[in-house]
Order: structure tokens, then C-alpha cells, then sequence
């Protein structure tokens, strides 16, 4: 559903709106009359008898209009009943407002699409400072960077990710007024890390993300290779993580790009990743604190399956 957006004195009204490309579709209301017939719909259902008698229009001038609007599928069939002996048919209008936007498709391929919620989250101090580049003034601003499905990059892996950048996204809109589209990377559709000069959140560790394969000698807490298996290091801690379900938060400034910024939440394997997202999301106001080693905005966390369900749904933190 698309809306329209109002705002007076500071305050927000979100219509439910039609977007319409061919003007012929809103023909019926191009007439003083069909428009006024139209708005009496919108605000009660009624009969074309009634309305007749209100806007003191003829009844064969009303049931022509009513035919007009319903062939052009802007008022349906609400109700019906019996009145003065016969059966009265009463219609609602289908949309509250239209806005007309010729080439509607073409400018959907060319345009980014802007969401709009209405009214900016107050966000805490502490979370507002951590979420910053990515979010300012109320407005998302970052490319979310996750794994390419198909065989890709220096390990020929296949990434499994896009449905946690998806989790991870409804929460990034429930902290901001304003997202543009589009919002999420495969790291095969982004440039080098050197050539990317945007606030960037990359999902997913480096056998699977070649933009975090890029990132590695810039984080505190990486990913290294030890005897054939990928190990977590912190230079933090100066501890070593090899279980799957472990996951790293960090943020970092760009290494290319200044005032540019980059959230990094991975693990060594889809379950790390997870437990990554689910930490941010469930312990944010912890998780924003800096690393008590290293006074740095890393973290360690692992994933914990409570229930026993097979499936991740707390996390411990470990660092």
C-alpha cells in the first residue's frame, strides 16, 4: 500500500493512496459532479438515490455517474437493502486518495524509492552516538552489504545471509523516519572497498563476503586461517574463538574515506552471523559499549539455542 504523507504544525497524516499512471482511470472524476459523488462515497456509503436527494442531482444524472465510477473500478458494492419496496444497492469509494504519476513504471526502474515513516524515533543518547554515520537526522544512511547467493569470490562460497540482512533491516526502519531504496548489496554489485565511498554494514564473514574478505587487516577482531580452519582473534582480548556459533559486532571508520564508517556483523558460519544480528537487536544498549579489553567498538557473542529447537535465539557475550 502507498501512502501520502501531510504534514501541519509538526504533525503527520499518512493517507492510504492509489498510485495511478493513465489518467483515463480517474475519467469519472474529472467532473464536478463525479468528484462530488465520489467524496459523499468516501466519507458514507450510500445508494445512488440518496446521494440524489443530498447533492440535489437528478437520480438518471446519479445513476449515471455511479455506473461511470463503478465501471472504472473506483466504487464497489458495499451492501444491500430492501428500501421503499425495492432492493438498494450501497457503494463505498475503494480509495481515499490517488495520486497521478505518468510513466509510473519507467521512473520506478530510474527513481530510488524513498520510505517515509512520519515521525522520527527519539533514540537514546548512547544508541544515537553508535548508530552514527548509518543513521543522521532520522534518515538511513548506509548500504547494507550481504554475500552473493551463487558460487562467487576467492573461496567459491555460496552465501545463505540475505534472510538475516532482512531481520536486520526491520530493525535498522523501527530506529529511522526515512530509508531509501535501494537499501541492500550483494558484494558482488559493490565496488572495492578503496572505491566505495559510503556508510557501509557488511553481513557475513570473509569466506562468504568478498567486501569482508577486504576488511579484514582493519578490525580489531579478525578472522584468520590456522591450519586449514578459520579461527575469531581478538588483538583485544588476545583470546581465540573457534566455535561456529560465535560472532563479532564491529564498527570501525572507513580505512579509505573520512566522516565514512563501517558496521561489521559476521561469524565464522551462517550461525555466527546470526548471533551477531540477534545481539544487536536484543542487547543493544550493551552491545553499543565499548570492548572492556581494548576500549574499541567490538564485541564478541555467541549464539545459544535455549529452546533446543536447532535454531539460535539468545546470545552469551563473551567479550
Amino acid at each position: 500500500m502507498d501512502f501520502l504523507l501531510i504534514e501541519k504544525k509538526g504533525k503527520h497524516l499518512r493517507i492510504p493512496t492509489k498510485m495511478v499512471e493513465k489518467i483515463s482511470t480517474l475519467k469519472p472524476l474529472l467532473s464536478e459532479k463525479g468528484w462530488s459523488i465520489y467524496a459523499e462515497l468516501l466519507l458514507n456509503e450510500s445508494y445512488p438515490a440518496e446521494i440524489a436527494k443530498k447533492l440535489r442531482i437528478s437520480q438518471q444524472e446519479t445513476y449515471y455517474y455511479f455506473n461511470q465510477l463503478k465501471n472504472a473500478g473506483l466504487i464497489e458494492v458495499t451492501k444491500k437493502e430492501e428500501r421503499r419496496g425495492g432492493l438498494a444497492k450501497f457503494y463505498s469509494a475503494k480509495e481515499p486518495s490517488f495520486a497521478f504519476v505518468p510513466a509510473l513504471k519507467e521512473l520506478e526502474k530510474k527513481s530510488e524509492f524513498t520510505f517515509v515513516q512520519g515521525s522520527r524515533t527519539k533514540l537514546q543518547p548512547s544508541i544515537k552516538r553508535f548508530f552514527s554515520p548509518f543513521i543522521e537526522n532520522g534518515e538511513l544512511n548506509a548500504k547494507i552489504v550481504v554475500g552473493a547467493p551463487d558460487s562467487h569470490g576467492e573461496f567459491k562460497a555460496r552465501a545463505r545471509d540475505a534472510h538475516l540482512a532482512t531481520e536486520f533491516a526491520c530493525f535498522l526502519g523501527s530506529l529511522v523516519e526515512k530509508i531509501k531504496f535501494p537499501l541492500v548489496f550483494l558484494d558482488t554489485m559493490t565496488k572495492s572497498l578503496r572505491e566505495e565511498n559510503s556508510n557501509l554494514i557488511v553481513i557475513g564473514g570473509p569466506i562468504t563476503n568478498k567486501t569482508s574478505n577486504e576488511l579484514l587487516d582493519f578490525l580489531p577482531i579478525r578472522f584468520k586461517q590456522s591450519n586449514g580452519n578459520w579461527i575469531i582473534e581478538s588483538s583485544l582480548s588476545g583470546k581465540q574463538y573457534v566455535e561456529d556459533s560465535i560472532g563479532v559486532i564491529e564498527k570501525i571508520p572507513h580505512p579509505f574515506h573520512d566522516n565514512k564508517s563501517i558496521l561489521f556483523l559476521a561469524g565464522k558460519r551462517n550461525a555466527g552471523t546470526k548471533a551477531a544480528i540477534l545481539a544487536l537487536m536484543q542487547e543493544t544498549e550493551t552491545i553499543i559499549h565499548l570492548n572492556p579489553f581494548g576500549k574499541k567498538h567490538a564485541r564478541v557473542v555467541e549464539g545459544l539455542d535455549l529452546d533446543s529447537d536447532g535454531q539460535i535465539d539468545h546470545v552469551e557475550i563473551k567479550e
